[in-house]
């Protein structure tokens, strides 16, 4: 009767119904909103919205309203995407590296892509809300949850950008989805990414860093890294401006541009070279091309696109895969070849 807004329990002949999902019984209490009982009842707003049949937020005290059965002792499947490492998913579902091994009997931490992954329950926690994650073992990337309060003009897109961080990934551990409005007051998890040093070979060369498990986070979007061809040694500044898969990148300035051009032999060019890339005093193997292409962001560098920087396990745009010239050069700026 709530999903459909029924009056009575009198059905017509031929009348259409919605059959929400197994669901409990909430009464709206004074001073509650939509995003607090999502929050609370570990859903989310869509997911009330529909199994509600609403088209409004406005909740009124006393009224009744449907939400999802708490899945606290089931299994979930998890379909390994591109890039996926176990600590990650683990840490996404609140559970240990371990306990994913042993749903799956498995005898190594390797992944493939496609691979489908039993997800045991957290034991007491429903499986799909984030929850501070313990420092086990801090030589390897770690990761534990803060809290972040939704301010005005707030958006998915600034808070993940502000905090360093995939919007794809804020979304996964609150719960949202791209289409989720915030509300001002509400209380994200922001997951906060530790990346230990590792060590390399000499001061020439770089970290052999992950981009997915690291090297994303030590450059996020918007940070401005000095990047040095390995060969020349010549140094240019630049912007990570967007990219997920690798670093899409532009010069910071004209200057910078104009040493690129130079770099690579008086023009821009689809050649792979070995660099290193230097930000916040982390220097990271990596690999670049230098042609221009498709959006940019600075407009005053004389350089009418982005260009590529790709990091150990990156992938490329057109068919998701990883490139075997950019990781055979960036093992050149790590010391490994």
């Amino acid at each position: 009767m709530i999903a459909n807004h029924l009056q009575t329990d009198q059905i017509l002949s031929g009348q259409s119904l919605y059959i929400p999902p197994s669901s409990d019984i909430y009464t709206v209490k004074s001073g509650d909103v939509l995003w607090k009982i999502a929050a609370d009842h570990q859903t989310t707003i869509p997911t009330l919205m529909e199994i509600n049949q609403r088209t409004s937020y406005d909740l009124l005290a006393g009224e009744k309203l449907l939400v999802p059965k708490s899945a606290n002792s089931a299994n979930n499947t998890y379909t390994v995407k591109s890039g996926d490492v176990l600590w990650k998913i683990a840490s996404r579902y609140s559970v240990t590296i371990q306990a994913i091994l042993d749903a799956n009997q498995l005898t190594s931490t390797d992944l493939l892509v496609g691979q489908k992954l039993l997800i045991p329950s957290s034991g007491g926690q429903a499986n799909t809300k984030p929850v501070e994650q313990p420092k086990t073992d801090t030589s390897k990337p770690w990761v534990e949850n803060t809290r972040y309060q939704v301010a005005k003009g707030d958006t998915p897109w600034t808070v993940s950008i502000a905090h360093g961080i995939p919007m794809t990934e804020l979304l996964q551990v609150n719960n949202l989805s791209e289409s989720s409005e915030l509300q001002i007051g509400q209380s994200l998890i922001i997951p906060v990414h530790h990346i230990p040093k590792t060590q390399v070979t000499s001061s020439k060369y770089g970290e052999y860093l992950d981009w997915f498990e690291a090297s994303q986070y030590l450059f996020p979007i918007n940070a401005v890294a000095t990047v040095t061809d390995f060969e020349t040694g010549k140094s240019f500044q630049v912007k990570r401006t967007i990219g997920a898969s690798h670093s899409d990148t532009e010069p910071l300035t004209a200057a910078d541009t104009a040493i690129i051009k130079e770099v690579w032999g008086g023009d821009f060019s689809w050649s792979v070279r070995p660099v290193i890339v230097e930000v916040n005093g982390r220097r990271i193997a990596a690999s670049m091309t230098s042609m221009p292409h498709s959006i940019e962001y600075i407009t005053d560098n004389n350089f009418t696109g982005h260009f590529d920087i790709h990091f150990l396990n990156s992938l490329r745009h057109k068919d998701n895969e990883i490139d075997p010239d950019h990781q055979e050069a960036i093992k050149v700026a790590a010391g490994l070849k």
